[in-house]
């Protein structure tokens, strides 16, 4: 249903949480995929992504390219998405008529100009993801940092 897009660069501290929220929706088939797209990390990000027997891709373009399903989320490292947050999802796949959305955010502070867990049909990706609607229900996103 969903492949997952992890952006990460030296995330090592907030990337076993991040993929710790997608093991339900994992083990539910909501999400088919992770796919680390890594910026040069030195920490422990890529060996800990290698633990997690996540995907690798070298672009975010390169992984949306090997995504095997019709939906992506992308999410940044540095958040983690809470308890529900499948559900909402998988009802906007079968709901949303096709739009793309943005999980609501736990605290807007840390992502005044920033980043955004973001859910696209793979055929609509790409630079004009300038109207996202909302998720409807208490799907939040957490900064880790």
């Amino acid at each position: 249903m969903i492949s997952v897009i992890v952006q990460t660069l030296n995330n090592a501290a907030t990337l076993p949480a991040c993929l710790g929220a997608l093991v339900p929706a994992a083990v539910d088939a909501i999400v088919r995929e992770v796919i680390v797209v890594d910026g040069g990390s030195t920490d422990a990000t890529l060996a800990i992504a290698e633990d997690a027997g996540v995907k690798r891709a070298a672009t975010v373009a390169a992984a949306v390219a090997a995504a095997k399903s019709d939906w992506l989320l992308l999410l940044p490292a540095d958040l983690r998405l809470e308890t529900g947050w499948d559900a909402e999802a998988a009802a906007h796949v079968q709901n949303g008529g096709g739009r793309a959305a943005r999980f609501r955010m736990a605290s807007w502070w840390p992502f005044a100009g920033g980043a955004r867990a973001v859910l696209v049909p793979r055929d609509r990706f790409g630079p004009s993801l300038l109207k996202l609607r909302r998720l409807n229900s208490r799907a939040y996103a957490i900064s880790l940092q």
